[in-house]
């Protein structure tokens, strides 16, 4: 039997926003989350059970960029309200993404929710990119689901699913 049970999948068509809720539960304490687009995404927020999304200066992140057309880049945010920068941004003609990420600890409200993810991006220009990125979101609050925001009006699907360790 497979470790991995798909919990949601959701798809969109030219939206900044997406919202997936409910499905974060005592059932799991870590989910796989993959994400196919074609175009730019970029900041996760939480969403608590209560159904409010989480915009309270907790969010942490660190991001390392690999580029084929030019040197690396690193980022770090600390204590935003805006997200985490977790997902690739792709432009252009063509362009297209790949991203999975991990999230642990999303229901539990004795620890904080942490993140995993790795993201491509390929599109027609020399821009193409490999990111490693954590981040975490420091509130014990149980979170039942989390927030996507675009740069730009996006179309893909998310699936999310729960990685059961026995």
């Amino acid at each position: 039997m497979s470790s991995l049970r798909l919990i949601n999948e959701t798809s969109f068509s030219s939206v900044n926003t997406v919202n997936v809720t409910n499905v974060f539960s005592e059932d799991f304490d870590i989910y796989k989350i993959t994400l196919d687009t074609g175009a730019q995404y970029g900041l996760m927020k939480f969403i608590n059970t209560s159904g409010s999304v989480m915009s309270d200066g907790t969010y942490d992140t660190a991001r390392y960029n690999l580029k084929i057309n030019t040197t690396y880049s690193q980022t770090q945010i600390s204590g935003t309200d805006v997200g985490m920068y977790i997902f690739s941004e792709s432009s252009g003609s063509g362009a297209g993404g790949g991203n999975v990420l991990y999230v642990f600890n999303p229901f539990s409200s004795s620890y904080y929710t942490s993140v995993t993810a790795q993201t491509v991006d390929i599109n027609n220009s020399s821009a193409h990119r490999i990111a490693r990125t954590i981040g975490i979101h420091k509130n014990t609050a149980s979170m039942g689901g989390f927030q996507l925001n675009a740069l730009a009006s996006v179309t893909g699907t998310l699936r999310t699913y729960g990685l059961r360790v026995d």
